[in-house]
């Protein structure tokens, strides 16, 4: 199973908790509940997870309230060395860079 990490921003507004709470929800539902799932630092996720980055980054947008119009997500298969984006990136190319693919 790939290791991935999910780093995301959640914008502040009045329905930020409840985007929030869903999409924490739906990171440890992917992780397998019981897994290894590190979240001790805000707005980051690793963990073990069937599947491709693009599809974890898929499962977390439609099965939370994330709205790509106000937030960030970018989903990072470290086995595979893929990515996936979802919201508004500032700088793409120094995301590109920054990671290596």
């Amino acid at each position: 199973m790939p290791h991935f990490v999910v780093t995301f921003r959640i914008a502040s507004d009045a329905t930020y908790q409840e985007r929030y709470e869903s999409f924490v929800d739906k990171a440890r539902e992917i992780a397998g509940g019981g897994g290894y799932c590190w979240e001790e630092t805000t707005s980051f996720y690793a963990f073990k997870a069937a599947g491709t980055a693009n599809s974890v980054c898929e499962a977390l947008y439609f099965g939370t309230q994330f709205s790509p119009f106000k937030d960030t997500m970018v989903v990072i298969d470290l086995d595979n060395r893929q990515k996936a984006v979802k919201g508004y990136v500032q700088y793409p190319h120094t995301l590109d860079g920054a990671i290596g693919f």
